[in-house]
């Protein structure tokens, strides 16, 4: 397959030999110029006498005739042609899309379950490379290839007698056969319970996995049944008999021997470049430059099989659902940020309207808190009286000069498959796994503080962080003992009951509880415990927006 541009004034493919049939051509046309100029100047007399002027009556006629037929068939059989090519890659990259479906819904129909993971890896490990294979063959039943132009997935892990007999199958024969081994696959591992979904959705699996075999023998209909030969051998006998009788009629019709070959040399190359063209692309699989790039094809199939098996691939990304609610202009992604670009609203109303939704959700979310940890309720709270009423929204006035770049207010939280947003936040989440720790993994103080530390990045100092950690670990025990573990998800837990406990009034402390150790290390970095607590949970604010235009 070439790929080529067009160029400013769309002349760059001008004089582009590669995949050009216009030499073809030329090796028929210019000679049948020269001829018929050759005609022209010696024989153009003797053949009027030996004819006589009735016999040159009525040739222009039936020769327009012949040609106007000899234009009907090329163009049918280009437009034909041209069909076959284009259904070719249309049924190409079905088949690549669906089976490429069929993976990636499999590998997220996979159970979380650890007590499965060594079963799911196996699982995924032999799909990748089925499903390779799989690929591989059905593009060699449409390509005349050696076996070992295509590449696969590596597959060392198959045992020989498995590879040695898809060699000795047929050529037509393997292709289904590795079908077969994945469709057996999937039913022995939802036999095992690999698999968390309901069975009419796993269906859906089978159902691509059968519309691109379907394609496949759609694509083999194109390689298997030629364009009808008898339609073929008619169309290049009246080639060849239009590019003899050429240069007679020429000749007689033409007076001037320099216009003659002119036309005649412009005429047949039309003719044969359009009967070429019509060659080239009737049948797009094979090695010349305009055939499909199977051997392309397979590797990119190849590398999306590998990028959806990565781990980050099929794990959900990381989503903020009050940061969404507030963006709604059109986005822009970047490696870095989302950004709001180009607002058509009135900048100090929209300004006003942030501010009393993130107030409102603040109020909700520490009330929210407080009543889970039994120690306020929502009537009783202290902001209970600077709710922020609700105004009626009115239409926002369009502008034409007013952008607005509004960074995320908070780091992304985990999402799992399930719809259950996790307890630690992207940043700590991957300090720990850099640490090869999971969430419920107990580990000592001294790997939480430095995991907390970079989680912070510099928004806390690191003696409050040592502090309050150390205050978590003693806030559920007594004075003698102490917790020299947690897993990350209690530290969380106990961290949001310090934060509840400090923000309650002192008069509602006894005044044992308010002398107690942990206590005296909390109720003078409260806002470092907010700071760390936001950090922990990938919810720390960002520095603040600037409103000014």
């Amino acid at each position: 397959m070439i790929h080529y541009g067009h160029g400013t004034w769309g002349m760059a493919v001008l004089f582009r030999l590669k995949g050009s049939v216009i030499p073809k051509a030329l090796v028929w046309s210019v000679p049948c110029a020269l001829l018929t100029i050759g005609l022209h100047i010696f024989l153009r007399d003797t053949m009027v006498e030996a004819m006589g002027a009735a016999g040159a009556e009525g040739i222009d006629t039936i020769w327009s005739g012949y040609n106007f037929i000899l234009g009907f068939l090329i163009v049918f059989r280009s437009n034909q042609a041209y069909s076959r090519f284009w259904e070719s890659v249309s049924l190409t990259h079905k088949i690549r899309g669906q089976w490429t479906n069929a993976y990636s819904s499999l590998l997220a129909f996979c159970s979380p379950d650890p007590a499965k993971k060594e079963a799911v890896n196996h699982f995924r490990e032999y799909l990748l490379r089925l499903m390779s294979l799989l690929h591989c063959y059905a593009l060699h039943q449409v390509c005349e290839l050696a076996d070992d132009r295509l590449e696969v997935v590596d597959l060392s892990g198959l045992s020989p007698d498995t590879v040695e007999f898809l060699h000795s199958c047929e050529s037509s024969d393997r292709a289904e056969t590795v079908m077969l081994w994945i469709e057996k696959l999937i039913v022995e591992s939802d036999r095992n319970k690999l698999f968390e979904v309901a069975p009419p959705v796993l269906t859906r699996a089978f159902a691509e996995l059968s519309a691109g075999m379907v394609n496949m023998c759609e694509l083999r209909k194109i390689t298997e049944v030629p364009f009808p030969f008898p339609y073929s051998q008619f169309l290049s006998y009246m080639m060849v008999l239009q590019w003899l009788a050429s240069p007679v009629v020429a000749s007689q019709l033409i007076s001037k021997w320099w216009w003659a070959g002119a036309a005649i040399w412009l005429l047949s190359t039309s003719y044969w470049t359009l009967f070429y063209i019509a060659q080239e692309i009737d049948m797009p699989f094979g090695e010349d430059s305009n055939d499909l790039p199977v051997e392309l094809l397979q590797h990119q199939f190849n590398e999306n099989l590998l990028h959806l098996s990565s781990a980050r691939s099929y794990v959900l990304p990381d989503f903020v659902s009050a940061v969404s609610v507030k963006r709604t202009t059109a986005m822009s992604m970047t490696r870095q940020t989302l950004r709001a670009s180009r607002l058509q609203t009135s900048f100090p109303k929209l300004k006003k309207a942030l501010e009393q939704q993130l107030e409102r959700e603040e109020m909700a979310e520490e009330a929210l808190e407080l009543e889970r940890s039994g120690q306020w309720h929502w009537q009783s709270h202290p902001r209970r009286t600077q709710q922020v009423p609700e105004e009626p929204q009115e239409p926002l006035e369009d502008t034409e000069d007013e952008e607005v770049g509004i960074e995320p207010t908070a780091d992304p939280v985990f999402v799992s498959a399930q719809g259950i947003k996790t307890v630690v936040g992207p940043r700590a989440l991957e300090a720990a796994s850099r640490r090869g720790i999971t969430l419920q993994d107990p580990v000592g103080l001294e790997v939480l503080q430095e995991i907390l530390m970079e989680a912070v990045d510099g928004s806390c100092e690191p003696e409050d962080v040592v502090a309050l950690v150390a205050a978590a670990a003693e806030s559920e025990v007594s004075t003698s003992s102490r917790s020299d573990e947690l897993s990350l998800n209690e530290l969380m837990r106990r961290l949001k009951d310090l934060s509840a406990k400090v923000q309650t009034s002192s008069a509602s402390l006894s005044q044992e509880e308010f002398e107690v150790p942990w206590h005296m290390k909390v109720k003078e970095r409260s806002e470092s415990l907010n700071q760390l607590i936001h950090a922990l949970s990938g919810t720390l604010r960002r520095p603040p927006v600037r409103w000014d235009v």
